[in-house]
C-alpha cells in the first residue's frame, strides 16, 4: 500500500469525475486540519504517514480509499471514507471513525477498539464526504474530553485483568 497526502493526490482515485465540489473540497482539508490539530496535542503525535492527516490509501489491487489517523503512542483517532464497491458486494459509500490503544499484553495482539462511529449505506460522495466532516469533529471533541493517557484506562481487555 502506498499513501498519499490529499493534496498531492488526484480526487478521481475515490470520488467520480466532477462529484466534488469546492465546498467538499474545502472540507475534506479541514478534516486534515483537524487530524493534525489532535497529534499537536498529543505528546510526539503524528498525523498520518505522510504528516498530512488525511491521505490517500493506493492498494495494489489498484483500489483507494481515503483516510487519516492522529496518534501517539498511547492512543490512536484514525479515520476512514471508502467508496461503493471497495469491499465485495458494498455498494455504498461508507465512512468510519476509531479512538484505539495498543495492546499492552505480553504478547501483543495489535489495537483495542475503545469507540467507534459509522456511517454505512451513503448514496454519493457529498453525503460521505460530510459524513467524514461530523465523525473527524466528533474525534477532535473526544481528544479534548479525555487525556491522552487515560484512554488506555478505557480498554476493556485491560479492566478484565
Amino acid at each position: 500500500m502506498r499513501n498519499v497526502a490529499l493534496s498531492e493526490g488526484e480526487l478521481a482515485w475515490v470520488f467520480p469525475p466532477n462529484s466534488v465540489s469546492r465546498d467538499e473540497i474545502g472540507s475534506l482539508e479541514h478534516t486534515g486540519e483537524r487530524l493534525r490539530k489532535i497529534a499537536s496535542i498529543l505528546a510526539d503525535g503524528r498525523a498520518g504517514w505522510t504528516g498530512s492527516g488525511l491521505e490517500y490509501a493506493l492498494y495494489p489491487s489498484g483500489k483507494c480509499g481515503l483516510g487519516g489517523y492522529a496518534e501517539n503512542s498511547q492512543v490512536t483517532f484514525g479515520v476512514e471514507l471508502w467508496p461503493p464497491n471497495f469491499f465485495e458486494g458494498d455498494s455504498a459509500w461508507g465512512v468510519e471513525a476509531e479512538i484505539s490503544v495498543r495492546c499492552d499484553h505480553p504478547v501483543d495482539c495489535g489495537m483495542h477498539r475503545i469507540e467507534r462511529r459509522e456511517a454505512t449505506e451513503l448514496s454519493d460522495p457529498a453525503s460521505a464526504i460530510a459524513a467524514l466532516d461530523d465523525v473527524t469533529a466528533w474525534l477532535l471533541r473526544r481528544s479534548a474530553d479525555v487525556t491522552p493517557d487515560e484512554w488506555r484506562k478505557l480498554d476493556p481487555s485491560a479492566q478484565a485483568r
